[in-house]
């Protein structure tokens, strides 16, 4: 979530005659990836309203549009997208876009007992309904995209060129390791904090951001959150990754393998958001965007090269 593209309540007004008059449209700069308004109408309904950029491929938004209605249909409360004379996907200064359900609540500051206890729980169903769906998308973000930044960052000697020597060096040793047998299904693939939204009593009150989603095993999908979670200024909360496992794994079944590759897909993991985010640096510059730090995962991957969070599971 960002803004690129700028927009004010005259470029809407044709688009929105069907929904509502509009009061009030405010771009939101946090995240790097689509341009994001909350559009508030007359009524005091809020929406969101999505410019999707360079990374989000037109072709994609059908499918992410189905993912979304297919786990609000499962009891996860989520965007789904808004059609207008049966379409859900729409233009805007030559861009697609589409409108989405407002999610109340917000993002949690600091995590207690009850906040990971909900999260655990939250989770542990986004994946058995996932598991369950027939929706298939190939997740573009780990190989693919791996071997796109490297060759764009070929011969570079900019900033954290170390790192990425060292990621590099990391990516050729795994590369090979990914699994061909093992159980996929419907996944976030961005289960970062600010994506999860909490209501006043410290529960999740809903999930935002779906176009990473993909398929793909869930135990990369929880890797992602773990790193996102439960890592902060180069430590790791052991107890409260623990007391969100343990919970989590009240709710929720792993086959022996997945276990197996959880400190492979923490890694992996790792290694993907260091590489976005150094791209997101040098190559994403335009337009009101907040970048991350990209040596928060590296910091994260060489966590994981020295310590096996297995021996929690």
């Amino acid at each position: 979530m960002a803004v690129y593209t700028h927009i004010n309540k005259t470029d809407l007004i044709d688009l929105f005659q069907g929904i509502g008059e509009i009061k009030n449209v405010k771009g939101i700069t946090e995240g790097v990836e689509n341009t994001n308004y909350l559009v508030t109408l007359n009524n005091s309904k809020k929406l969101i309203f999505t410019i999707f950029e360079k990374r989000t491929k037109e072709s994609d938004l059908p499918f992410f549009n189905s993912a979304m209605k297919e786990f609000q249909e499962n009891g996860i409360n989520c965007p789904v997208p808004l059609e207008i004379k049966g379409q859900s996907i729409f233009k805007v200064k030559n861009k697609p876009c589409a409108i989405y359900t407002f999610i109340e609540g917000t993002q949690i500051q600091e995590s207690n007992h009850e906040s990971i206890v909900s999260l655990a729980s939250f989770v542990a169903n986004l994946h058995k309904v996932g598991l369950k769906s027939n929706l298939k998308r190939e997740n573009n973000m780990l190989k693919p995209s791996w071997n796109y930044i490297c060759n764009k960052f070929k011969d570079y000697n900019g900033d954290h060129s170390v790192e990425l020597k060292n990621v590099t060096q990391e990516i050729n040793k795994i590369e090979s390791l990914f699994p061909n047998n093992i159980r996929v299904g419907l996944i976030h693939a961005d289960l970062f904090k600010d994506n999860i939204f909490f209501n006043q009593h410290n529960q999740v009150s809903g999930i935002i951001d779906f176009f990473f989603t993909c398929s793909d095993s869930i135990v990369y999908d929880l890797a992602t959150l773990v790193n996102a979670w439960f890592f902060s200024n180069n430590l790791f909360s052991e107890m409260d990754f623990q007391l969100f496992i343990n919970k989590y794994f009240e709710l929720i079944k792993w086959e022996d393998e997945e276990k197996k590759l959880f400190n492979f897909y923490l890694k992996a993991s790792a290694i993907r958001f260091f590489l976005t985010r150094l791209y997101d640096l040098n190559f994403n510059n335009h337009g009101q965007v907040k970048h991350k730090n990209p040596i928060e995962f590296y910091e994260i991957l060489h966590f994981h090269k020295k310590n096996n969070l297995q021996s929690f599971l």
